[in-house]
């Protein structure tokens, strides 16, 4: 009777073993999958910006929405999560808006000759002048997805962030 307790003991062990390392697994696919697409994301943003008109503006088009989602369905993408704050926007896996709290990616922008205009007044004494328009539109993009720990017989268990920044755009 003392060797059966044992055994059963030591394959409660090698059970809980194994479902960590597939969890760890899981996790470690899952991040890669969640990197992957927010590169193209990054991609995508800064190509379809370049290819519009030179124009770049606090939003994406639904041109570029639209070509997200086409990625987001082609590589099997599907967590949901909630977007940092109400600055972000956040779009379904349709690449429509949709509320902050279940989207499939987020996205923000930021105004950089804004930045730049604020320190230049901040610095500007009383000998010289800066005019909100010396600077050409130049906005930044920030991407957020979300990839979970996902054991295969308990599901998702934790939602975990990666964020991504693109290059500097200019119009």
């Amino acid at each position: 009777m003392k060797e059966a307790l044992g055994g059963i003991s030591l394959f409660q062990i090698v059970i809980i073993f194994i479902l960590l390392f597939t969890a760890v697994m899981c996790l470690t696919l899952n991040h890669a999958k969640a990197f992957g697409v927010k590169d193209e994301i990054i991609n995508i943003i800064e190509t379809d910006s370049l290819e519009s008109s030179n124009s770049v503006s606090s939003h994406i088009d639904s041109r570029t929405s639209q070509s997200i989602a086409d990625l987001l369905g082609d590589a099997g993408y599907r967590i949901t999560g909630r977007c940092p704050n109400n600055d972000w926007v956040g779009y379904d896996r349709n690449g429509n808006v949709t509320s902050n709290n279940n989207a499939a990616f987020c996205i923000k922008s930021t105004d950089v000759a804004e930045a730049y205009y604020d320190d230049a007044s901040s610095r500007c004494r009383s000998n010289c002048t800066s005019i909100a328009g010396d600077y050409p539109d130049m906005y930044y993009y920030e991407v957020v997805l979300f990839y979970q720990l996902d054991i295969p017989i308990i599901g998702g268990v934790f939602n975990f962030r990666i964020y991504g920044s693109t290059k500097v755009l200019f119009g």
